[in-house]
C-alpha cells in the first residue's frame, strides 16, 4: 500500500506528526519536508512506512530556500578586525580529508557541509571555518580531523559567535556549540538561525546578539551539558527578556537522529507559531526519553 502523500500538508522545512496511514498507529507517523522531498516513516515497529519521495517546491518555498552567506560573527566591542590566515591553512583543490569530513557530516535530513567553505591547516590537519563579519573575514575556527588537541582550535580572537541561516530568519534561535550544529539546523530548517557558541559559556556578547536578532530562543546544548543548559536558559531570560526553551537531545544534532530532528522540529514550529505569546513552564525544560552521547 502507497501512502498518498497529496494528502498531506507538508512544507518545506516543516515536521509533522499524527496517526499512521498504512498501519492506523495512532501518532507514530511523522513527515518531513527538507530540499523537496518528503522523508516520512511510522515509529511501529510492525509497519514498513519509511522512506522519501521528491516532491518538488513551490516558487515562495524556492525564493527562500537559497542560503545567504550568513555566516556571521561578533565580538565585545563591536569592532572588524580584518584577519589573515596563517601561512599552514590552506585553499584545497582536492583534498581526502576535507572530502571525507564532508561526507561524515551527511546525514538523512541534510548534507551538512554540502557547498560550506572549507580550508585546510596542513600542520594540524583540521578542517578550517571562516567566520565572517559584515562581509569581512574576522577569524576562523578547525576541527581536528586526526585526533589533534583541542578538538576545536580558534586562530584569531575576534569571534565571540558564528549564526548561519537559510533563507528568511525567523528570528527563531537554536543555541548549540560548534559550527557543525548551527550548520546543521540552518540546513534541516530554513529561516531557523543556527547560533554556534564555540565554547560552552554564555558571554555579554551572546546576549547582546540574541537580544537583538531572536524572538524566541531555544537552547539544543550536547546531551551530557543539561545543567549548563538549564543554567543558560534562565540567563537568557532573565538577562535578555527573550522566551527561551531548554531541550534535551539524545545526541548532538550534527549527527541527525530521526527522533531528535522529529522532536526538536516540534519545539521549532511551536516557535514560530506562537513566539513572544509564548512563555516556557516554570522549567522551560523539556527532554526526550534516551540521553546518549556522542563525538563532537
Amino acid at each position: 500500500m502507497l501512502i498518498d502523500m497529496d494528502k498531506l500538508d507538508v512544507a518545506e522545512g516543516e515536521n509533522i506528526r499524527g496517526d499512521c496511514p498504512r498501519c492506523g498507529g495512532k501518532n507514530t507517523f511523522t513527515a518531513t519536508k527538507r530540499d523537496g522531498k518528503i522523508i516520512y516513516n511510522c515509529y511501529k515497529l510492525s509497519c514498513d512506512a519509511r522512506g522519501k519521495i521528491s516532491y518538488g517546491m513551490t516558487a515562495e518555498e524556492m525564493s527562500s530556500y537559497f542560503f545567504k552567506p550568513l555566516i556571521e560573527t561578533g565580538n565585545i566591542n563591536n569592532r572588524i578586525e580584518p584577519f589573515v590566515y596563517p601561512e599552514h591553512v590552506v585553499s584545497p583543490v582536492n583534498n581526502r580529508y576535507l572530502n571525507r569530513f564532508r561526507m561524515r557530516w551527511q546525514g538523512m535530513y541534510a548534507e551538512t557541509l554540502k557547498n560550506i567553505e572549507l580550508l585546510y591547516d596542513v600542520k594540524d590537519k583540521r578542517a578550517v571555518f571562516p567566520l565572517y563579519q559584515d562581509g569581512i573575514l574576522v577569524d576562523a575556527i578547525g576541527r581536528e580531523l586526526e585526533g589533534a588537541v583541542p578538538k576545536w582550535l580558534r586562530y584569531g580572537k575576534s569571534a565571540e559567535y558564528a549564526k548561519y541561516c537559510y533563507g528568511v530568519a525567523n528570528s527563531v534561535f537554536v543555541l548549540v556549540e560548534d559550527v557543525i550544529s548551527a550548520i546543521t539546523v540552518a540546513k534541516v530548517w530554513p529561516g531557523v538561525t543556527g547560533f554556534a557558541l564555540l565554547g560552552t559559556n554564555l558571554t555579554d556578547t551572546h546576549k547582546q546578539c540574541l537580544s537583538e536578532d531572536a524572538r524566541y530562543v531555544i537552547v539544543a546544548l550536547d546531551p551530557d551539558a543539561m545543567r549548563k543548559t538549564l543554567i543558560m536558559r534562565k540567563e537568557i531570560e532573565a538577562w535578555c527578556d527573550i522566551p527561551t526553551r531548554a531541550i534535551r537531545l539524545r545526541d548532538d544534532i550534527k549527527y541527525q537522529d530521526d527522533e531528535d530532528v522529529n522532536f526538536l522540529g516540534r519545539w521549532i514550529n511551536e516557535a514560530k507559531r506562537k513566539g513572544k505569546q509564548e512563555q516556557p513552564d516554570s522549567e522551560g525544560f523539556t527532554t526526550t526519553q534516551v540521553p546518549t552521547t556522542g563525538d563532537t
